[in-house]
């Protein structure tokens, strides 16, 4: 008898407002792999300033699950649903999440979201920092330049600081864009 290996993949879940940190606490309870972007934010309250870690995705955590752990995260508690097309739960390619992870582990760059939708341009490739390799498409270059990176499966694209001497222009034109400079 041959028993198939399970193919795990990243699936974003929606979960109920501002109940991220213990959801991603049940899931690790549970085994199920998880990750939940965090920024740090400078909170300014009357009498202070305090930096606080905040998710960069409101009421979104990713989990890495195969056919055995999907109705197990899904029936966890804080959690409202799975992000699906069509009735169908999405898969978020590998690629998105390490680029998720690479944006967020700069030190020198502020991570912002948005959702707008961004046109295209000229392709370019990160030359220094940790954001190095990344290739993305420019749309305009004001002084100081930004890379955004769209993420397909969830509609939004996340900016980050970036200088014009820090990319070069590519001659080919990747088929499936993650990257863009705005």
């Amino acid at each position: 008898m041959y028993l198939e290996k399970p193919n795990y993949q990243w699936y974003a879940i929606y979960t109920k407002a501002n109940g991220e940190k213990k959801l991603q606490a049940n899931f690790l309870d549970q085994n199920i792999e998880c990750y939940l972007p965090l920024r740090k934010v400078l909170k300014c309250w009357s009498d202070r300033k305090k930096w606080v870690e905040e998710p960069l995705f409101r009421c979104y955590i990713f989990v890495r699950v195969s056919y055995k752990e999907f109705f197990t995260a899904l029936n966890t508690p804080g959690v409202v649903c799975y992000v699906s097309f069509g009735g169908k739960a999405q898969p978020i390619p590998e690629a998105q999440i390490s680029n998720i992870k690479a944006f967020l582990t700069q030190s020198d760059h502020e991570v912002t979201l948005t959702y707008e939708r961004i046109q295209k341009g000229v392709n370019v490739e990160v030359l220094h920092g940790t954001l190095k390799g990344i290739k993305g498409e420019v749309v305009s270059i004001c002084g100081q330049t930004r890379l955004v990176m769209r993420i397909d499966s969830m509609n939004c694209s996340l900016y980050a600081n970036i200088s014009r001497e820090e990319v070069k222009l590519l001659d080919d034109i990747p088929e499936k864009k993650s990257f863009i400079l705005a």
